[in-house]
């Protein structure tokens, strides 16, 4: 079935046990004016999360049957500000989650944006968190992965310690800024943790399907690239 928008898109897709709602931010949904443009992060967060979770309701589903989120948020520093709201909305059993600052967001003022995979109320299969002390804490309130069904959804993956802060030489040395590769350091490092989650899960890196990654800078690009390659001998995942 679908829920249909006014627009170009439908705003909920749901196909056998999935359903899939488009991302939703503070808007108003029939004028399209943000009248939250001078509200908190929090306020923005909530008020989007409930968008969502009618949909939901009208998709034949709920919030807690979410396996997945992609979250684009205005600037770094609000990541905290939404992380509290996740945890009022998601308690407990969170799903995996993608934070993405974003600067280029559609309505001015608008400073969340939410789009999120779920299960659906009579689905045939359920959600299962997993985690392992073999790769770092998330950084925010969310698992390493979920898994539901023969799908392994990841949360955002970096080069961070479980302490939130960036790993031991992930970095070229300030007294020796032309040594080392920042790009495959950190790479290798994110693959590692990687590697380690999909074992817990029960599965392997090998089994990628698809992967969508984020530079700060392309200098590190082609370094980067190589590294994730080299553990793809044969296919490579679509890659973003």
């Amino acid at each position: 079935g679908e829920l249909s928008s006014p627009e170009y898109h439908h705003q909920a897709l749901r196909r056998g046990d999935w359903v899939f709602l488009a991302s939703q931010s503070p808007i108003d949904p029939e004028s399209h004016a943000n009248h939250w443009f001078t509200s908190t992060v929090e306020e923005q967060t909530r008020h989007t999360l409930e968008k969502l979770a009618s949909l939901a309701e009208v998709a034949g589903t709920s919030l807690d049957q979410t396996v997945k989120a992609d979250v684009y948020i205005g600037h770094p520093q609000d990541f905290s500000a939404m992380d509290r709201v996740w945890k009022e909305t998601f308690p407990s059993n969170p799903p995996a989650r993608v934070v993405i600052p974003y600067m280029g967001m559609g309505v001015k003022g608008t400073r969340v944006e939410i789009a999120l995979t779920l299960l659906t109320g009579d689905a045939n299969i359920s959600k299962e968190t997993v985690e392992t002390s073999d790769a770092p804490e998330q950084p925010g309130h969310e698992p390493q992965a979920v898994r539901a069904g023969n799908f392994l959804f990841f949360s955002t993956q970096m080069a961070f310690d479980s302490s939130g802060n960036l790993a031991e030489g992930m970095l070229r040395p300030a007294n020796a800024p032309w040594y080392g590769s920042p790009g495959q350091n950190q790479m290798r490092y994110m693959m590692q943790n990687i590697d380690a989650i999909s074992s817990a899960a029960g599965t392997s890196v090998e089994n990628i399907v698809r992967r969508a990654c984020f530079h700060s800078d392309l200098q590190w690009f082609a370094e980067s690239i190589q590294s994730w390659a080299s553990y793809f001998p044969g296919d490579k995942p679509a890659s973003t």
